[in-house]
């Protein structure tokens, strides 16, 4: 089955094509991470560019965004416009900055949390980047 010109996958397909459990795709789906068409017998179908949507998703798990993060991420790029993108990137790179100076003078086990900061930020404001 196609719309637009895409196929349509049923949750065992995107399941098999993403190595995740049907419970996970359908815990995604009922938090707005995905979404769906229904059929007229209640099925729910994918477009084929989920594969992609969820391989995003499971990229910014490991860098230890939480899935509302990930949610607020999704949720906002969609409105978002090229200045307010700009904005946002270097309150993340002031964010950032500041983060450094912290690690020059922690502690061990300080620096090993501002690193973990760190990267976290740095992974949003590369997301933030290839939007625009």
């Amino acid at each position: 089955m196609r719309i637009f010109g895409k196929a349509l996958l049923k949750i065992g397909q995107v399941a098999e094509a993403t190595g995740l459990s049907k419970r996970t795709i359908d815990y995604y789906t009922s938090l707005g991470l995905l979404t769906t068409e229904r059929t007229a017998s209640g099925y729910r179908l994918y477009t084929e560019d989920v594969i992609q949507h969820i391989q995003k998703i499971e990229y910014l798990k490991t860098q230890r965004l939480s899935l509302q993060e990930i949610l607020a991420f999704f949720t906002e790029r969609e409105v978002k416009t090229g200045d307010a993108i700009y904005q946002e990137v270097q309150q993340l790179q002031n964010t950032v900055t500041g983060l450094e100076q912290r690690l020059m003078q922690a502690t061990d086990f300080e620096k090993q949390e501002i690193r973990l900061e760190l990267s976290r930020r740095l992974t949003l404001i590369a997301s933030l980047i290839a939007q625009l």
